[in-house]
This record gives structure tokens, sequence and C-alpha cells, in this order.
């Protein structure tokens, strides 16, 4: 389903968003650790964080694990999307780990 109509990009303007897609998903792997580490030396049980928000992320990047490798067979996709999978899924972990319910 094309929600974009008969527009068709050039293979430049894909070619640039694929290395934005790149460049930006890369550069938030790294955006993770500051988050990891607050969450980390929380005393309090980590209640700033909301578990919700966090699981709802696990499970967007779950998905998007299984769309790369089963939809649009792109190891890279995959890749970009297991580090924010596991990068989430470590930030959710630790507090919850934090709150006791682990």
């Amino acid at each position: 389903m094309n929600f974009l109509g008969d527009l068709q990009p050039s293979a430049t303007l894909m070619s640039i968003v694929s290395w934005l897609y790149l460049a930006t998903n890369s550069a938030r792997a790294f955006t993770y650790l500051p988050q990891i580490a607050a969450v980390w030396r929380c005393t309090d049980g980590a209640r700033a964080i909301s578990l919700v928000t966090w699981s709802s992320w696990v499970l967007a990047n779950l998905t998007g694990v299984m769309y790369g490798a089963w939809v649009v067979r792109d190891g890279l996709f995959v890749a970009i999307s297991a580090i924010n999978l596991v990068c989430c899924a470590t930030v959710a972990l630790i507090a919850a780990r934090r709150r006791g319910l682990l």
C-alpha cells in the first residue's frame, strides 16, 4: 500500500534517506547510554522511568526486528532495530529490577 500515491522518490533521494536512517539511528544507540546509567544509579526504584513507555518501545523495536528480517529482508535494518531493542529492554529491565518486580 502506497500512502504517498504515485509519488516515487528518485534513487538519489532514497539513498539520502537510507544514509540519514543509518546515521540517526546509529547516533540514537549512543543516546541510550546516559539513560541506562541514570536508571542504574537510581535509588528510588527508578520511579521517573515509565515502564509502560519503555516496554512499548521494546515491543516496537521487536516488531522492527521481525519486519526487517521477514518483510524487507534487510540485515542493516535488523541490526539497528536489534540494538534499539536491547537498549530499550536494558532500561526497562533495570527499572523493573530496581522496583523489585524481577
